[in-house]
């Protein structure tokens, strides 16, 4: 899942996310040429730049990017595509560069529509989903066959019918909401002076949310299952040698 995180005082992060972040890329104010952030903050070149640098050792591999509306984009799936790499991601008709889409399917229909309904629009093997629940949303994919049916799952609503694509993204996206939901307060809070000390406790915070999840998945949580809190507060005490680390402990 490629996820982005932004800010305002000179540098872009962006992270890919599974059931940890792996890869963290900065983007550095330097400069005032074409590729600066000056000349490219908030315009799609930018996100597409970060996309690819983030993605360049995936390339051959087969692998499925999931992508917000800022990345989504025509031109960056079929490079994208061309290097083996399949996307499926949400398109806005405010934040995404729309280039090369069709007009129709960027416009809401006139006639009301039912929950679960879509259209379809193909170019090769992208597709244009405009899907409706509660509202349209739209989806550019290459990843997914339009015809493969799918379902979204409502605890209120029951089963809403989809295409697949849609069901996937879903499914996949949802990795960053846990993420947030789960271990946003755990972020080290820290006021910098300077750019690099904000990315510095950023990237320290993720390491040690990362070094949580992996415990979890090993042989150690079976024997003793240490909260998020606790497995902080001993994590220091380690570091600062303050508790007895010896396999009997």
């Amino acid at each position: 899942t490629l996820a982005i995180a932004s800010a305002s005082s000179g540098f872009i992060i962006n992270f890919c996310l599974l059931s940890f972040s792996f890869k963290i890329y900065v983007h550095l104010k330097e400069g005032s040429g074409a590729d600066g952030l000056d000349a490219l903050k908030n315009k799609p070149q930018l996100h597409s730049m970060v996309a690819k640098s983030l993605c360049q050792n995936a390339s051959g591999k087969n692998y499925i990017i999931f992508t917000g509306p800022s990345i989504t984009s025509l031109n960056l799936f079929e490079e994208f595509e061309k290097q083996e790499i399949y996307c499926c991601g949400l398109l806005s008709a405010r934040k995404s560069d729309c280039t090369g889409l069709p007009p129709s399917m960027l416009n809401n229909p006139d006639t009301p529509q039912s929950r679960g309904q879509y259209r379809i629009r193909m170019k090769g093997n992208m597709s244009l989903i405009c899907w409706y629940n509660k509202g349209h949303f739209r989806f550019l994919t290459n990843a997914y066959s339009p015809v493969q049916q799918g379902v979204i799952i409502k605890r209120k609503s029951g089963e809403i019918p989809c295409p697949l694509a849609v069901e996937a993204f879903a499914a996949h996206l949802s990795y960053i909401c846990k993420y947030d939901d789960k271990y946003s307060k755990y972020f080290i809070s820290h006021k910098p002076n300077k750019t690099w000390q904000q990315v510095f406790w950023f990237a320290i915070s993720i390491a040690i949310n990362n070094a949580y999840i992996l415990y979890k998945m090993s042989e150690a949580y079976h024997v003793t299952r240490y909260s998020r809190a606790q497995f902080g507060e001993r994590l220091v005490k380690e570091l600062l040698g303050l508790e007895d680390t010896s396999p009997s402990h």
